[in-house]
Parts: C-alpha cells; structure tokens; sequence
C-alpha cells in the first residue's frame, strides 16, 4: 500500500453527539484535523488476546488521511495487532477547559519501501529535532522506519470525536465511509 502524498482524500461525516451542552457547536473536522498535526504524543490502545485491553503512550503522526505508528516486532501491541487490528488512538489535554481527541480504526503494518519512505519523512517533519539530531529522544527514528528496523503501522479512521469542555462542551463524532 502506498502513501497518498495529496493529502487527505475523504472528509468525513461529522454530527454533534448527544452529549454535547445545549447551543453546543461541532468542532470542524479541520480543526481537528489541524489539532492531530501538531500533538506529539498520543496513547494508543489495543486488546490482547485473552480480551484484555493494554493502553501505551507513544508517537503517531496525522497525514495522507491516516494515523501512523512505530513499534519493535516483540512488543505487546504489534502481538495485540497481529490477532486484532482494531485500536483507538487517543490525545488531549488534562484539564477540564480545553480538546481531547480519539481515533478509531483498524491497523495494518506498512512493508511497502514508498511508504515508509514517506511516512519517515513525515514523523521527521513532525517531530523535528527530537528525530534528527544526536541529541534528540528518538534520533534516528526516521532511518529506522526506512530500512524496516521498527514496524510501522497506518490506521484507518472508522470514526472519531473531538470533545471540547469548557463553557459549552460538545462531543462531535467523526465517520469515514
């Protein structure tokens, strides 16, 4: 499967949750779209086989339409996707005042080279220093999604919600067809 470098190809549908406080407004998908640019880290969680669910924090990027991933081929969620691709990817603020997101969808590991070429360049692009310079956490990151070091995942969107809290709170869902 190959990246689609024209950006995101399908908008999907949005509708305000039943939720929301009354005069309550949808958050455009992109303002959320822009919103899961610009975060860094996100939470991702899966289910282990025994229906467990398992919940980790780590670096995901938005672009070419999907959430993508990294992880090392022993860790306990690329073992969670490989029996179950279902996840949700989740970011937000902790306090009461401000915008949550989760991603639902289903993940499929990336073996194709165009890709994960592009989808590198992306997270170092995202990410900056962090992943190009010597001194930076994840530095080499982007070479190590090159040469297929890490596995790389893209998650298909299914649905999606932005929660806002403040004066007027509201849970917009998000549906890709």
């Amino acid at each position: 499967m190959s990246a689609d470098t024209t950006g995101d190809s399908t908008t999907p549908q949005t509708s305000l949750g039943p939720f929301s406080s009354p005069g309550a407004a949808p958050t455009p998908w992109e303002a959320t779209e822009w919103a899961l640019r610009r975060t860094q880290k996100f939470q991702l969680c899966t289910v282990r086989r025994d229906g467990r669910p398992h919940v980790t924090p780590l670096l995901a990027i938005w672009a070419f339409g999907a959430m993508w991933f990294t992880t090392g081929d022993s860790e306990q969620k690329a073992k969670n996707l490989s029996a179950n691709p279902y996840c949700a990817l989740t970011t937000g603020t902790d306090t009461l005042t401000r915008m949550d997101y989760v991603i639902e969808g289903t993940a499929s590991l990336v073996t194709d080279q165009a890709t994960r070429q592009t989808v590198a360049t992306a997270f170092e692009q995202a990410y900056g220093w962090h992943l190009t310079r010597e001194d930076g956490t994840w530095y080499r990151l982007g070479d190590a999604v090159r040469t297929g070091t890490v596995q790389l995942y893209r998650v298909q969107p299914d649905k999606g919600f932005a929660f806002a809290t403040g004066t007027h709170s509201s849970q917009t869902r998000y549906r890709w067809s």
